[in-house]
């Protein structure tokens, strides 16, 4: 005979709601093992590539809509135009004409992202690193560096994406 610390009497077999319940969920963690598994064929992401290589269409899709954007019977699923006409090329992002727009303390403060950004990501991000905020956060660690703080990650680090 069994008591629980109550000096409840506890059958010494369990009851049958419970061994079902027992059984569901080990089947149920089973399950899930064999779900975690990772498989070889995962996408692996590029070396150094640039932030508008994400958003460019793979090569054979692209070759297979111009094609079918030059007969005019179908577009490609990414124009918004009816017609064959070349999608227009955004303008190239000239990075010295953008620094001849700073100020001296925009140089100053955005000296980090002007050094180690590459161009594609800073002709995405420029008006983004100009508004107020990020200036303002700027500031702020700026001061911070100049009172003695430790920054982590390192500075050589922030942007090693």
């Amino acid at each position: 005979m069994f008591y629980d610390a109550r000096g409840v009497h506890v059958p010494s077999t369990p009851h049958p709601a419970l061994t079902s319940v027992t059984k569901r969920i080990s089947m149920a963690s089973l399950k899930r093992k064999a779900d975690n598994t990772t498989t070889s064929t995962s996408k692996k992401p590029k070396a150094n590539a640039s932030i508008t290589s994400f958003f460019k269409q793979p090569a054979a899709a692209s070759a297979e809509s111009k094609a079918l954007g030059a007969t005019g019977t179908q577009t490609s699923p990414l124009s918004s135009s009816t017609n064959a006409d070349p999608p227009i090329a955004a303008p190239k992002f000239d990075k010295g004409k953008w620094l001849e727009k700073l100020t001296e303390e925009q140089k100053e403060l955005l000296t980090l992202e002007i050094d180690t950004l590459h161009e594609s990501w800073l002709a995405q991000l420029k008006d983004e690193i100009l508004s107020k905020e990020f200036l303002e956060l700027k500031r702020f660690l700026k001061k911070e560096k100049e009172g003695g703080k430790t920054f982590y990650p390192p500075l050589e680090d922030v942007y090693s994406w």
